[in-house]
Formats: structure tokens, sequence, C-alpha cells
């Protein structure tokens, strides 16, 4: 029989990239711009001063699994109103006119969605949000058994949906001058059945009742720093402005718009600065480096740098992806995409790779892999300056620099030809196996296809980089049974001759 993905214990981790328009985006007080154009207002509202509402992006993880693992689920978000009261709609500006995200990364994330300064005051019973193009990228897998079941990885869509979120917060009540923060937030085991025995999903629809809730921010319990409103993690892209005078810097996205931070007074630079040798302070940034920012989302609009993180010197195509089956050889291993970082001009990929597609990889002449620290505590590890594909596990993620793409062709995935290999960061949902704050807690029930059959420590930083709360405010509050998500580092199952003792360090960690 087929039944709502929540109904049954299970956990796992379309686009066609239109080129995108260019949009301005000023850092200060809601001088943001949206390539969605400016806010408009259709029928009646209340009057008086105008108000603002800033509104992120969140997904609820799955549960804990079964034999189903969910490597990707994109959709793209199309539009964002309000329902006055009154009637009528006012429209949320989207920070891209093409939004794209993949759901599985925001189990521990947060993504900035739109911004509008000119709300009008009154009561508003609802939001309306216009999604298109969903997809889940899934495999199978015995549970205990690393990677995924050769010919287990399927691509399903779905067709457009436009949920109503009527639920708390709603009715929304907006004064004149006030600042609203909100979070959507993406139910995934709502928005997908699954048949119970065979382990395949049956259909996806973002339509389903409940999948799409929201919630005022910020959040009852975090470690954001006073007056944030959400931290807005890995934003990574092309940097196309440095303004060293005023310190901020702006990174266009490929699928979610551009970005603009401003440099405060807690501030980092990663390792990779330094390995650049760009310095290590906020001069490190330029114009055309592919970068990664974290920050955070201030109650008045702006944006403030925490971490700025280059992964290239100049720009380029970047694929960052899942690694779901073992290697096929030491050259050879294929990634699900769950984001891409594309050159401005001449790109290589050029629209031609979808969120949520396999694509093979091959390593060309390949530079020593390197992991993206960012500072964070991370153990001695084979993964730094190995060139072998050997070497690489399922649950990872990397980022590779690709130099030469051949486009997907029917039943034929894509593949590419990269130099360059980085660790990124794996999020992945389980369970608290018991905690030893504030260096590190044990977490267990992973996704199957990760092959971890015992509880896994995560590592913890307590420095200048920390890991992030989010649903707790700290390492303290996490108790033995608890659901949690991490943003982390996964260097591998800590089995074999010379075991990892931390498998995982952690950027960031929710309870949902």
């Amino acid at each position: 029989m087929s039944v709502r993905c929540n109904a049954i214990l299970f956990m796992g981790s379309c686009m066609d990239l239109k080129k995108l328009a260019v949009c301005g985006f000023l850092a200060g007080a809601f001088s943001l711009a949206s390539c969605s154009g400016p806010p408009s207002i259709k029928g009646n509202t209340s009057q008086g001063s105008g108000a603002a509402l800033l509104v992120a992006l969140r997904a609820t993880p799955l549960p804990p699994p079964v034999n189903m693992n969910v490597l990707s689920f994109s959709a793209t978000i199309v539009g964002l109103s309000l329902t006055p009261s009154t009637g009528g709609s006012v429209n949320i500006p989207l920070n891209s006119a093409f939004y794209q995200v993949d759901f599985t990364r925001l189990q521990t994330d947060s993504a900035f969605l739109a911004l509008s300064a000119a709300i009008p005051a009154g009561t508003y019973t609802n939001m309306v949000v216009s999604l298109s193009n969903p997809a889940v990228t899934y495999c199978t897998q015995t549970h205990g058994m690393a990677g995924c079941a050769a010919g287990s990885i399927i691509t399903l869509g779905g067709g457009p949906a436009t949920p109503i979120i009527a639920g708390a917060p709603f009715p929304l009540v907006v004064t004149g001058g006030q600042n609203t923060g909100l979070a959507i937030k993406v139910n995934m085991a709502k928005a997908l059945n699954l048949n119970v025995q065979t382990q395949a999903i049956t259909s996806v629809n973002l339509g389903a009742a409940d999948v799409l809730t929201a919630m005022i921010l910020p959040p009852a319990s975090s470690t954001l720093p006073s007056r944030t409103l959400d931290f807005i993690e890995d934003v990574t892209g092309i940097v196309s402005s440095v303004d060293t005078a005023s310190q901020n810097l702006t990174v266009q996205t490929a699928t979610r718009g551009p970005i603009t931070a401003v440099v405060g007074t807690t501030t980092t630079v990663s390792p990779n600065c330094t390995t650049f040798n760009l310095g290590s302070t906020f001069m490190c940034a330029k114009q055309g480096q592919v970068a990664s920012l974290d920050i955070t989302l201030n109650a008045d609009g702006t944006f403030t740098l925490l971490d700025y993180d280059p992964l290239g010197t100049t720009a380029g195509d970047w694929i960052e992806g899942t690694i779901g089956l073992p290697p096929s050889s030491s050259t050879q291993f294929q990634l699900v995409t769950n984001d891409l970082f594309l050159n401005p001009s001449n790109s290589l990929i050029n629209g031609n790779l979808e969120l949520g597609a396999p694509v093979n990889i091959t390593l060309a002449n390949p530079k020593p892999f390197v992991v993206d620290t960012k500072g964070l505590n991370v153990p001695v590890t084979s993964f730094t300056g190995a060139t072998d594909a050997s070497i690489l596990t399922p649950g990872q993620t990397l980022a590779v620099h690709v130099v030469s793409f051949i486009p997907p062709s029917g039943a034929t995935l894509g593949a590419a030809d990269v130099d360059f290999v980085y660790l990124r960061f794996t999020r992945v949902t389980g369970t608290v196996a018991s905690a030893a704050p504030p260096n590190a807690f044990a977490m267990q029930s992973f996704p199957s296809f990760f092959g971890l059959t015992v509880p896994a420590t995560v590592q913890l930083s307590n420095g200048s980089p920390s890991t992030n709360f989010d649903g707790v405010d700290g390492a303290t509050g996490l108790v033995s049974g608890q659901a949690v998500s991490i943003r982390a580092l996964y260097f591998g199952p800590p089995t074999g001759s010379t075991p990892t003792p931390s498998p995982f360090s952690a950027a960031k960690v929710r309870v949902p």
C-alpha cells in the first residue's frame, strides 16, 4: 500500500537553469532590490504606514530512516503573497526571478527568500506560495550497507502547487513601521508518498495538507546574536562586487539571487584565505572569486557577514553534490547535484544540469583534495592531500571544479571532468545518542546508505568560528533520543584499521 512518509520512520538527505537576470541588491536598511520587481498591491488593504516583511526558507526533516534515502528534493518558488483580511493580495518580491532550492540542504540551513519594505499595515489571513518543478532523487539500501543499492537511484517529478499557509502565526497583524521576520517551513515527509513494501516514492505533492507552515523569527532558542532573525548559511556563488571602504561584498548565486553582506565585529575568514596568500582579514575578498558566505539576517533587513570562505580565486563552474554510490574506480565517481556555482560568462554547464540530477565525475589531473574546514575543529584525515577517488565514501558532500562538461541526453547522465575536489558540508538528520557538552555529542539513526550502524561522534567547535545552534541554546540543550539535524564535514565511517574517532565536525546543529 501507499502511505504518507511521515506515517513511518524514515529519513534521507527539476530545474532548467535559465539565464538569471541581473539584480541589484544594496546593503542598507531595506534598500535591497529584487529581480521580481517592486512590491505590488492588489485589491483593498488597510491604510497606514508601511511595514517590512523578511522571509526565510527552512525544511522540516524526515524522521529517522528505514531503507529509503532522499538525496535531493528540489523545487522552484514562483511567487509569494499575503492575503489581507479586506481582500486582494500583497506581493512579496522574491530574491530571484527564478528561485530554486534543494530542500535537503534546508534540514539545517536557512535560505533568504524574499523581502518587502512596503507592506501596508493591517491584518493578513494567510500567505500564498506558488511552487513548480518539484523533483525528488532517492535510493534504497539495506540498513548497514554503505552506498545506494546498484540501480536504485531514481528521480521522480511532481506538478505545480499553490499551497496556502493559514495556521499560526496567521492571522498576522502588521503595524506601521514594524519589521517582521517569517520562516516558511517545508515538511518533506508530508510532500512525499512512500510505498512501504517496495520502499519506492510513488508521488511528490507540494500541495498536500500542511506541507508548508510558517513561524515567526527569530526562533525561540538559538545562538543567534541579538537583533538578528536567522542564520543564512553557505550562500555560495561568484563575488560580483567588493567595497573595502564600506566593508561589504555581494555574492551572486546561481539559483537564489544576490546577497550583500556587511562585515561585523565578529566576522572571520576561512583558512582558504591564507592558503590562497590573500591574508587573514576581509581584504581576502576579491571580485570574481567563488566564495561561500555564512551570514545573519538582521531585524533591519541587512545581512552581517559571519564567515568569508573563498573556494576559488577566479570564476568558474562548480558542482556540489552528495555521493550516493561507492566510487566506481580510482578516477570516477558519481554525485547527486545539490547546488551549482556557475561562471557568469562562458559557463561550461550553461543551464544543462538540474538540481537533483546524478552526474558522472572523472578526475582529470586533479590537484590534491582539500577539506573546506572553515576553521572548525577537524580530525586528521586521509582526505587531505589525496588524489584518488577510492578514499571517497557515500554520504560525503563534495564541491568539484569543472574543466569540461557533457550535458545529459535521454537516459545518459551528464558527465564532467574535474581538477579540484573539496570536502564540504553534509546535511543529515538522526537522533541524539548521548551528549558530552560543550565539545561533542553522539548521533545515531542515520540514513541507511551511510552504512553507520553504531552511534558516531559529532565534534563541536567552541572558538571562532563556533558551531551554531538552532532550536536549542547550545550543546547543553541536547538530550538523548532527540531528533537532530547537522551540517557537518563527514570524514567517513569510524571503522577499519585506522578509524576516524570523530566522523563529523559540525558547523550547525538544529533541533527541529
